[in-house]
Formats: C-alpha cells, sequence, structure tokens
C-alpha cells in the first residue's frame, strides 16, 4: 500500500531545516511549516467532521425486510461508497501528517540548539478527532 502522505515532502522539510544557516531563517521555516500543515490537518479534520453522518451509512441496517436491505445495501456499494472512498482516507492521513509534524519539531529543537540563543516557538498541533 502506497503512504497515505507525500513524505518526499516532510523529507526535503527536515532538509529544509538541516540547511538553515541562522536562527532567524529557521523561524521563518518553522513559522510558514507549521502554518500550512495547520491549515491542511484543519481542512481535512472539517472535511471528516462533516462527512461522518454519511460515513455512518457505509453499513447497511441489519432488521429489515429483504427488498428494503438489497435497495439499502445497492445505494451503499452504488452511491456512497464511489463518493466517499477517497474521504475514507483521512483519518490515516490527518495521523501521519501529524506524526510528520511532531519529527519536525523535533529536527527544529536540534537545529535550534545549535545556534547561540536560539529559541523556536513550535506551535500547537491540532488535536485529531
Amino acid at each position: 500500500m502506497a503512504d497515505p502522505i507525500n513524505l518526499e515532502y516532510f523529507q526535503g522539510l527536515e532538509k529544509s531545516i538541516q540547511g538553515c544557516a541562522s536562527c532567524e531563517q529557521l523561524q521563518q521555516l518553522t513559522t510558514e511549516t507549521f502554518s500550512s500543515l495547520t491549515a491542511t490537518l484543519t481542512t481535512m479534520q472539517a472535511q471528516l467532521t462533516a462527512l461522518q453522518p454519511l460515513l455512518a451509512l457505509l453499513s447497511a441496517p441489519g432488521a429489515n425486510p429483504a427488498a428494503l436491505a438489497t435497495w439499502i445495501t445497492d445505494f451503499i456499494t452504488g452511491v456512497l461508497t464511489p463518493q466517499l472512498k477517497p474521504v475514507l482516507n483521512l483519518p490515516i492521513q490527518i495521523a501521519a501528517i501529524t506524526s510528520q509534524m511532531s519529527s519536525l519539531a523535533s529536527a527544529i529543537n536540534a537545529k535550534a540548539a545549535e545556534f547561540e540563543s536560539c529559541t523556536i516557538p513550535i506551535p500547537t498541533i491540532p488535536p485529531t478527532p
């Protein structure tokens, strides 16, 4: 299975962190990176929250008459599943991005330690639902 996110992007960010030549450059990269990633996570989490009622319909109810059960199953497999399939990967992507953000924070702290009197405040990683 392919990674749920583009790990090369995060590896590139870590290389950018390692390549910072000053505390100011590291601060700017930190601000830009975490701002962008936080916005992405917030959007993904909002999409997931908005679609929760539809995601619940992916399982047919158990004790209905046969015709209704068949209709519901056809509706789920023919309509809902194709529409929601891309969204089913969001929780995995959210967890992976959150994990990568934690790794980036560690890399930023390690790089900041290389500069005299350099403290980089790491923005809070959004909580996962």
